[in-house]
């Protein structure tokens, strides 16, 4: 299937981002031609008939929000329209390739394969940052998490700037890791969308131990079983040298996702009874995680403010950093205050409706022979978008590459089940519908206000 080549260069060159360091791969504009590749490759399938051109049924609501968030930039910050709509235009395609260029468990697989194996990537060259020796490190300021070590060893960034500093260079005093990576105050980090420590964290865990989770239950061979064992102990190891609460919170979410299905809820108390105790002394701690906490829970409250000005189309698509000094860190605050109130029913709806799918599909394929596989896939996907739904209470995520991936991901198993069996369809009822709105707006004039006035 040719659209599979797309997809997969895709996934690599957005979350693995080798065209930043490899010079050969600087003078092409890769992100483009993969765009280019997964469309054209999946127009070449849909004419040879490799693929059914059949919409998933998330489509419309996916195709919904980005046409609403353009219009939202259009009216309130039109000279960023250029920009916003590149942006989400290349979402869409990460998007509707993914969910419609894989119809079978074949190509599924090998997909979700091209995902955690570059999150295994990610975890090995943030564990082999993680085990480096301070140095000092000459910040690049055009492009976060990047910089060139000068080789002095340091303890402190005042350290660095003696008679060996370069002129008018901002030093930093951290770990150097492959590609031009380096930690943040001692947390190990990636580049590009995966620069802050807890967005590294939760990809690692719903990409890579989740995943990896999925492919041993699929296969229940003893090998798989011990790579899994092994993948997840690398990656709960790269978890702690985030000193990421939520990210730890995440991958006890994951394993509490399956012990729901396996032990019932019962046995996730009693695990959760071990994790919590665990996550509050592994997590980072102190005044620096407080004075965070109280800047996020200040990020919450500008954003209310954003709403209220605006609850029609709020401040416009990416523009939440520039009508306040830092991001929002909470996905649903941001597509409120940058969307209105519109914006947030559709990206609820979006969530909603993916994990509505994952949680029917788990019960129905249980009477249905020779479905353990795609069953297994939709726990796999159900525990990956279950942790996320908590995580992106503190992170920036509603147009991060990562969940626009995981969305396909859920399209795409869909796909698959319709292949097998067509009469499955999961939709937004009315009732799901209003439920939704009466939750949405609930959080946007009751909820949000009167919690951070408490916090505050």
């Amino acid at each position: 299937m040719f659209a599979v080549f797309g997809i997969c260069g895709l996934i690599v060159f957005i979350l693995a981002r080798p065209q930043e360091y490899l010079d050969v791969l600087q003078k092409l504009p890769m992100l483009y031609l993969c765009c280019a590749g997964a469309l054209g490759g999946f127009v070449i399938d849909i004419k040879l008939r490799r693929l059914e051109p059949h919409p998933v049924p998330i489509l419309p609501w996916v195709i919904a929000f980005l046409l609403w968030a353009v219009i939202c930039t259009a009216v309130k910050a039109p000279i960023a329209v250029q920009k916003s709509v590149i942006e989400l235009a290349i979402l869409f395609v990460l998007f509707a390739t993914i969910a419609h260029g894989v119809q079978r468990l074949r190509t599924f697989r090998l997909i979700a394969a091209t995902v955690m194996v570059v999150c295994l990537f990610l975890t090995l060259v943030c564990v082999h940052q993680g085990l480096q020796d301070r140095s000092c490190i000459v910040a690049d300021p055009e492009h976060p998490g990047e910089g060139i070590p000068d080789g002095r060893p340091c303890e402190m960034a005042d350290a660095c700037y003696g008679h060996d500093a370069e002129p008018g260079a901002e030093y930093r005093c951290e770990k150097a890791g492959l590609f031009g990576t380096y930690s943040i105050e001692d947390r190990v980090r990636y580049r590009g969308e995966l620069h802050d420590p807890n967005e590294l964290g939760l990809t690692v865990c719903i990409g890579g131990f989740s995943l990896l989770v999925g492919f041993a239950n699929q296969r229940r061979r003893r090998s798989t079983i011990l790579l899994a064992g092994l993948g997840g102990g690398l990656i709960f190891y790269c978890v702690l040298l985030t000193q990421s609460r939520g990210a730890l919170v995440v991958f006890a979410l994951i394993g509490g996702i399956y012990g729901i299905r396996r032990f019932g809820v019962a046995g996730v108390a009693a695990a959760a009874a071990v994790a919590l105790p665990l996550v509050t002394l592994m997590g980072r701690s102190g005044e620096k995680a407080d004075m965070s906490t109280q800047l996020r829970y200040e990020a919450w409250w500008a954003g209310y403010e954003m709403f209220k000005r605006s609850p029609v189309f709020g401040v416009g698509q990416r523009q939440f950093a520039e009508n306040h000094f830092m991001t929002a860190h909470n996905s649903y605050v941001l597509a409120m205050a940058e969307l209105g109130l519109i914006g947030l029913i559709l990206f609820v709806t979006l969530l909603y409706l993916s994990v509505k799918t994952l949680i029917r599909g788990v019960i129905v394929l249980d009477d249905v022979p020779g479905a353990r596989p795609a069953q297994a896939w939709a726990m796999a996907l159900l525990a990956s978008f279950s942790a996320m739904l908590f995580s992106i209470n503190t992170l920036s995520f509603s147009y991060h590459t990562v969940l626009w991936i995981f969305l396909g991901l859920g399209g795409a198993w869909v796909s698959v089940v319709r292949h097998h069996k067509p009469d499955f369809d999961v939709r937004i009822t009315a009732r799901d519908f209003v439920i939704i709105v009466v939750g949405c707006t609930a959080f946007a004039t009751v909820i949000l206000p009167l919690f951070v006035r408490y916090k505050t």
